[in-house]
Order: C-alpha cells, then structure tokens, then sequence
C-alpha cells in the first residue's frame, strides 16, 4: 500500500465506513437473518411458501463492507426486503433455499444508480420474467426504484448461484451475486440422493469472491454526490484483486459467528464445525461451495480430505450411473462454478492421555514457540484436553478443540491486501466428540453429611463414588406419642421450607411447621408408622439427601447444555459396601440452578434445596426417577439457549447441578445413603 492514492483511498474508505456505521446505529446483521438461524453453519432464507409457490422479495442496493485491515469497501448487492431490518444492505445476498418442483418466484426492486437483474445458472427450465425491460441476457429493473419478477420451477437439487446478468463484469465484480440451493423433495437430510446424504446440522456454504478495491472506488466516486470531472472509468481490463473473500468477509473475520453485530453489513460467518464421526454418528458434514469471482481459486483443508459429490448442480456419476465421487486434499473451483463436498472426520485412533497416549511424547510446552504470545492450541495435543502454556500466552481454545486452516493455496489470496494471513482463508473446527465437557470442580451439601469419597469420584464411571447420607440430628428432651411440637438440637441442613419426612427411632414423622428453626410442628405416625414416646438425645434423621456438583469455566454464549449424571442409593449409612435396596426405593430428583430467578443466593448450600433457584430438569427422562442399588445413569438437554444456567459477575461461568433424593413413601421408609458415581455437562461452545 505504498501509493498516495492507495493510502487516500483508504482513508476515504474509513471515513465512509464510520458514516455509514454512523447511520445505521442500533442496527446489527443479526436482523438480517432468519429467526432460529444457526450461529454457525449455511443460513438459509426460506422465503414465503403457499399452494407450491415460494416467493422472495429482494432489493438492489449499495452499501459498504469493512475489511480486516480497517479499510471499507463500496459495493452494491442484494437483500431481503421482508427480513426485519427492511432490505438492509448486505453482502452477499441472501441464500434462497427451495425444494424440488416448487414454483419459485424472485421480486426484485432496484435502488441502484444504473439498471439491473438476475439470472440463475443450471436451471432447466426457462425462467420468464414480467415487468421491467429487454436487457442483453435478462430482463432488467429500471433506475429509480424499477421492479421486475422472475418465475422458474426448480429443477434438479444442488448448489447453484444467482448473480446479475446486466453488464457482468461490472456488476457481479461489484457484489451483485448469492447463493440458491434446490433440496430434494421430501429430504432435507440429502445433497441429492441417499448416498449423499448428511448431517442436516452440519451444512456450511462458502461463497468465495475477489474485490478490486480501485474498480469498485472507481464506481462509487462515478456515482458520489460530487462525481469527479472526467468521472474515472471502469476498466475491467486493469482488474488487480486485492481482497479474497469468502461469505463477503475476509480472514480473519470468516469465523465470527453468523449475525455478529461487529460485521453489520456482512451477515455470513464462514466457520466449519464438526464433531468426530462415531457409531451414533455416522453422517458427514456438507460444504457448498460457490465461487462467484472471476479467477479460479485451488481451495485446501489442511490435514483433511474431502469428497466431492457434484459439480454445478449435478452428481459426479459414471457413465452407466455409478458413484463417480472422489476424495480430495485440495481442489481448484473454476470461476462460475459450484462444487459440493461430504465431510467425515474419523478419530480412527483415540489417543489420550489416560489409558491411549501417543507412541512419543508430545514436545514441552516450553520448546515451542507462539507467535505474538497468541495461539489457537489448548497446551494439550489431545482431543478435547486442555494442558499448560507458558505465562503469557492467550489461548482461543475453549475446551480442547482442534482447528485446521481451510482456505486459498493460491497464497496472494491467503492476505488482505498483500498482507498475511487474511483473505480467503476460514478455520475448521474439530470439537471433542459429543460437544465439550467441563469435570466436576466442587459439591457441596445442602443437606446431608459426607459418608465417604471426595468430588474427583464424581469424574468418571467407575468403582469410586462419592457418598452422602441424610442429616442427622438429636432430640433436646423426650418425646410422649402425643406432641406435635418437638424441639431439636440443630435444624442445620433440614429444609427451611416445606413439609419434609424425618424419622426417630421406628417412628416417622412430617415436619409441617417451624422450618429453618430448632422449634417443629410435627405429625406423628405418618407412613405406615406408629406414634410412640422417644428419649432425650434421640437421634432425628432426615430421610433424604441434598448435594450439588460445580462446574466453572464454562464460557457466555454456550449452547445445547447436557446433564448426565449416574447414581444409586444404598440400604444402610454405614459400612464400605453398598446394600441392595430391594423395596420403597427412594425418588430422585435432578435440578439446575437458574441465576436468573434468584442469583447466587438462590444456588447455595445455605438457600436449601427448595430455593426458587434450583429448577428441575426437563424431560426426558421424566423426574422423578426410582433409584435403587444399581448405578442408573440419565442425560438430560436442555433448551438450546443455555445463558440462564451459566453465572456471571462473581459468578462467572458457573454451573450448579442439584441431585435431591427422598425416601418419603410407605411403609416406613428408613434413613439411606446416595452414591454418585458420575456427574458431568457436555455443552456446544462458542
């Protein structure tokens, strides 16, 4: 960027970069993308479907784009004029996903400064159009607000674009481009057929693109309030790309989320996110590809391969219709063209460190080198470990994830603006199988007392458990068997609230009154007990347990959370062994603190198990459950936005998990002992 030109077109384009930011206060992309649209993945616009026929109402417009080295881009593009933001200027332009032998039907309204259209590659039936006028390959929408629609059944299912057809070198140079995707009727899980099938939560789409910054500098001043005179030409023939896109964004912004508001005009992250394939997944993963642009561009997953399905729409099949597909480590997409590719990600060894570690040892920390104390790296080359990195250095890894570059191997395209690493460039990321996992940090009692074990039972499935039995405590004088006030000597871990069951001697008794105090209203002989007079010191017992397990470090904007908690109930409080429980097998109930309702105070050992924080699990598994002396183990999902259970302030990405056990059933249910053997969350970090 060493010319006095570049560096004023620069400038310029900061300037109007801030301005249009300036005028768009309060407006982000996330109001250009669909509601429920995934986060990371292809964002599909559904359009308006009725009777067969799905509608899309775009808009021609201009705006600016904003490039990782700070300058701004002009650009002209299409929108969707029924999303919320009103047809708010993006690029690229919407995805318009459609089914097999639907009628599709495009309105398109051009606030442009010189006439435009579209047309729609690897259709095969016609498309016609109404209104607007005569154009070179289409019918064209007029300047000031002209309209034109076009109707076409679509055909065959694939990956296709739709661009503009009117004076092409200048106008799909300029942004005028996006993506159409045809689903096989009746099977959104298939690229077109069974054996293309895919994890239909695993399907990215990346629209590569090149910008020549002068051209489009060159429109834009044409166009400006003040044009120059001469107004500069535009001269397809000097074309010099200097920024390499792909979804309109260049590295390293790709892998922000889908509608981050720092990208307001550029809605589409370019993130690939898989999980390792296992025998309850089996699917691949499908990546769209669409190069839009007007050079070729040889595309490279490092690490990885991939297998080609179809090009331009069309299955790679042989002559006589078998499976022509074909594994790839890198591939050269023409210009104009699309390609589609299945995605497995085996984890044919699985090492770890525990019982499966690599055959050499991993080199230490301290003889490796991160560049600008920054590094994607988890300072453990294990799957889903997290392991040590020198004093200084910022990690981006959240749980043991792995990422591979994906992107350009033409390397000026891996930079932006001859700056690297930038450009067509985005990350594949490889999260532990099942999501990411956080270990049990801490429990506490809420009511009961520690038998034996300690919290690190709680990590794995195994012999080690971590035991609890109910709270205990003594009567302060005699009992007759007609009191229905008893007083005892500590009500410290009984509930503060509620009736609840306690037993002395071979009576039990509902505490109805004076919770949270050493003063009880009592009923006497309840669950197929009788009524009878107790000694001074007596021992009370509770007849159920209350303990949480804590999580921390779990990160804001983590979905999808998973309980999975494994667990029995024994016999007796006593002894190393645990005895089988054959009747009246105590109810269980799972629960979640919720710092929403209540905060912290409403989570805690002191608030009791019957704080309004704690919120029970949802089914399924219906609570609550039967747990007798055999380990059963229940996962439970939650809603997909997970911020309510996650802390924060000094609270800071906690998760609390709340296990209450109560034996409150006749016939004269005794004092038990809980046994967690495991408790874990598995979440979809951000």
């Amino acid at each position: 960027m060493s010319s006095p030109r570049i560096r004023a077109l620069l400038r310029l384009g900061v300037v109007a970069a801030v301005a249009a930011a300036a005028g768009l206060a309060g407006t982000t992309s996330a109001s250009a993308i669909p509601a429920g649209a995934p986060k990371v993945g292809m964002v599909c616009e559904p359009g308006t479907a009725s009777a067969g026929t799905r509608t899309f109402n775009l808009v021609a417009n201009a705006g600016y784009i904003s490039t990782p080295d700070g300058n701004a881009v002009y650009v002209w593009s299409y929108a969707n004029a029924d999303a919320p933001d009103n047809g708010h200027f993006q690029e690229p332009g919407p995805v318009l996903c459609v089914n097999q032998g639907e009628n599709v039907v495009v309105n398109l309204r051009n606030t442009l400064p010189e006439a435009t259209s579209i047309v729609f590659p690897g259709q095969e039936g016609a498309v016609a159009a109404s209104g607007g006028s005569a154009g070179l390959l289409t019918t064209e929408a007029a300047v000031g607000n002209g309209t034109v629609t076009y109707r076409f059944t679509a055909g065959s299912p694939g990956t296709y674009l739709y661009e503009s057809g009117t004076d092409v070198s200048k106008q799909v140079e300029m942004g005028l481009e996006g993506a159409l995707v045809v689903r096989p009727t009746g099977h959104a899980d298939y690229a077109y057929d069974a054996s293309t099938r895919f994890d239909p939560s695993r399907e990215y789409l990346l629209l590569l693109s090149d910008i020549d910054p002068d051209l489009h500098h060159a429109v834009e001043l044409a166009y400006g309030a003040t044009p120059p005179s001469p107004p500069p030409g535009y001269d397809v023939n000097s074309l010099r790309n200097r920024y390499f896109s792909i979804n309109g964004r260049e590295f390293p912004d790709t892998i922000q989320d889908n509608g981050s508001s720092l990208l307001p005009n550029q809605p589409y992250g370019a993130l690939v996110r898989i999980q390792p394939n296992s025998s309850s997944n089996q699917l691949p993963s499908l990546i769209r590809m669409i190069n839009v642009g007007a050079l070729n561009h040889p595309f490279h997953p490092h690490g990885n391969h991939t297998r080609q399905i179809a090009q331009d729409g069309r299955p790679l099949r042989t002559p006589t219709g078998g499976d022509a597909s074909t594994e790839h480590f890198g591939e050269t997409i023409g210009a104009g063209q699309t390609q589609d590719f299945l995605l497995r990600w085996d984890d044919t060894d699985n090492f770890n460190p525990a019982n499966n570690p690599y055959p050499v040892a991993p080199p230490n920390y301290l003889n490796v080198t991160f560049k600008d104390n920054s590094t994607w790296y988890s300072g453990s080359p294990y799957l889903g470990y997290k392991g040590t990195l020198p004093t200084g250095v910022t990690t981006q890894n959240i749980c043991g994830e792995w990422y591979f570059p994906l992107h350009s191997h033409a390397l000026n395209e891996f930079t932006n603006y001859d700056q690297g690493f930038g450009g067509m460039g985005t990350l594949l990321r490889v999260d532990p199988a099942g999501g990411c996992s956080a270990p049990v940090a801490s429990a506490a009692l809420v009511g009961g007392t520690l038998k034996s074990g300690s919290v690190s039972a709680l990590s794995a499935a195994d012999t080690a458990y971590y035991q609890i039995n109910p709270k205990t405590t003594t009567r302060t004088s005699a009992t007759n068997a007609t009191q229905t006030s008893i007083t005892v000597a500590s009500a410290s871990g009984f509930p503060t609230s509620g009736t609840y069951y306690v037993r002395v001697d071979n009576e039990v008794m509902a505490v109805t009154g004076g919770q949270g105090t050493t003063t009880w209203t009592v009923g006497r002989g309840q669950l197929g007990t009788t009524a009878a007079t107790h000694s001074s010191g007596a021992a009370v017992s509770a007849l159920a347990t209350d303990w949480y397990a804590g999580f921390t470090g779990i990160p804001a904007g983590a979905q999808s959370l998973k309980v999975t908690y494994t667990g029995k109930n024994c016999a007796t409080t006593t002894g190393t062994t645990c005895t089988a429980l054959t009747t009246n097998v105590p109810q269980q109930t799972v629960r979640i603190c919720d710092w929403t309702i209540a905060g912290a105070t409403g989570c805690t050992a002191v608030a009791g198990p019957g704080a309004a924080g704690w919120v029970t699990l949802p089914a399924p598994p219906a609570q609550p459950q039967g747990v007798g002396s055999s380990d059963v183990s229940s996962t439970w999902n939650l809603p997909v936005n997970a911020a309510q259970y996650i802390g924060t302030g000094s609270s800071k990405g906690q998760v609390r998990v709340l296990v209450h056990t109560q034996r409150w059933t006749a016939s004269s249910p005794t004092p038990f002992s809980t046994w967690g053997n495991l408790m874990k969350i598995v979440y979809d970090a951000p």
